[in-house]
């Protein structure tokens, strides 16, 4: 993520309200963190159980107390002051419409969801008439038989960053050979 970070920061966009979509294990939430930047906000949007271990992960590093974290139920816990982390359940999404998020970041979770759940997220993102950082597999065939193309989400108008192979998610560990 650091690759990433350092490419969104060179397009300033690491500010004000930033979602990420289907972290996993406080990958993007811990690196925004990490960064101690006052101006950012951080949505992140997760099934419930990923977001209770991303709960959990973050307060054994000790990366943000309680009182910085809340879990949005409704909309008007969005509009919670002093909040610098904000847990969505996956379900509750619809609650960031028009929110005046600037960057939604999504790596390497899109293509886990079916094209319906996809379409929704972009309807959300482009609400917030915001920048999206989305890096996923070009194809995937879904447990059910249905199949994402990454080309066929439903770009439309979207504030894309750029639209080319991302360099440093080319390689990557698998924990059966040859690794």
């Amino acid at each position: 993520f650091i690759f990433t970070f350092n490419f969104l920061n060179q397009h300033n966009l690491l500010k004000g309200n930033v979602c990420i979509i289907g972290d996993g294990k406080v990958n993007c939430v811990g690196g925004l963190l990490s960064i101690n930047r006052n101006d950012i906000k951080i949505f992140s949007i997760n099934l419930t159980e990923v977001l209770i271990n991303d709960y959990l992960i973050i307060k054994n590093y000790n990366l943000l107390n309680d009182d910085s974290i809340i879990v949005v139920k409704s909309e008007k816990d969005l509009d919670s002051p002093n909040k610098k982390l904000f847990l969505i359940d996956a379900s509750n999404v619809h609650l960031l419409k028009n929110k005046n998020i600037n960057l939604f970041i999504n790596i390497a979770s899109m293509q886990e969801m079916t094209s319906e759940i996809i379409e929704n997220y972009f309807q959300i993102i482009k609400s917030n008439r915001s920048f999206f950082y989305c890096c996923n597999r070009e194809y995937k065939k879904l447990p059910g038989g249905e199949e994402i193309f990454f080309d066929e989400y439903p770009w439309g108008d979207c504030e894309k960053i750029v639209f080319e192979e991302c360099l440093w998610h080319r390689k990557y560990y698998e924990f059966f050979p040859p690794f």
